[in-house]
């Protein structure tokens, strides 16, 4: 189904989570949700997180990485707190770089879905 809008998705994950695993995940997320891969313009995190493995999957997949402070993270309202507030003192990963990664480009964004695989790999969409 095409959108109106881009669409963005922010991703956080456990160290150590491989790069296969992170493809997976993403692919499996787009699936559900019906997204097509031509259509996600940026792939979102922390700047922390730009690991090898992450840099790995944004070429294979050929989506522009695009990593975000804690104080830009920190800035965003958030409808749920993450595990990351208690262990790096930002409100998540996933969800508010998603949401940076749109208002960036577009200044807004419509709809958010969080999902988690495995209890390693988070992802939210964002369009």
């Amino acid at each position: 189904m095409k959108r109106d809008k881009d669409v963005y998705i922010g991703i956080g994950f456990h160290r150590g989570v491989e790069a296969e695993e992170m493809e997976r995940a993403i692919r499996i997320f787009l699936e559900e949700e019906g997204i097509e891969l031509e259509e996600v313009k940026g792939l979102c995190t922390v700047e922390f997180r730009r690991t090898e493995e992450l840099q790995e999957v944004s070429a294979k997949l050929g989506i522009p990485l695009l990593c975000f402070s804690r104080a830009e993270i920190n800035r965003v309202e958030v409808q749920s707190r993450s595990a990351a507030s208690s262990v790096f003192g930002i409100k998540g990963v996933a969800e508010p770089c998603a949401i940076l990664g749109a208002m960036r480009n577009k200044g807004g964004f419509k709809f958010i879905k969080r999902e988690s695989f495995d209890k390693r790999i988070t992802l939210a969409v964002v369009f």
